[in-house]
């Protein structure tokens, strides 16, 4: 019983290893992200070619958290929900 409770504990540590690099990654990310959505917004009126570079900066980053966080969640709800595996007699 020992064993399989020092498995289980194994499993646990990695899936919130893994949501916490997810959400490191994350949030590594957003400053970036944030800075580079403020400075789209204010050059937009003064140089449409700079403001396509925030844009795409921008853009690139939000699309790349999305992504991160979805497979991280999508990991964390598989081993949420699939079924525990039969003890062995």
């Amino acid at each position: 019983m020992a064993a399989e409770t020092g498995k289980g504990s194994t499993r646990d540590a990695v899936r919130w290893g893994l949501l916490l690099a997810a959400v490191a990654v994350s949030g590594y990310r957003l400053p970036s992200t944030l800075r580079n959505f403020q400075g789209w917004r204010a050059a937009l009126p003064l140089d449409p070619s700079a403001a396509e570079l925030y844009k795409t900066n921008f853009s690139v980053n939000a699309v790349g958290m999305v992504i991160i966080l979805a497979v991280a969640v999508a990991v964390g709800v598989f081993y949420l929900l699939r079924p525990r595996s039969a003890k062995q007699p």
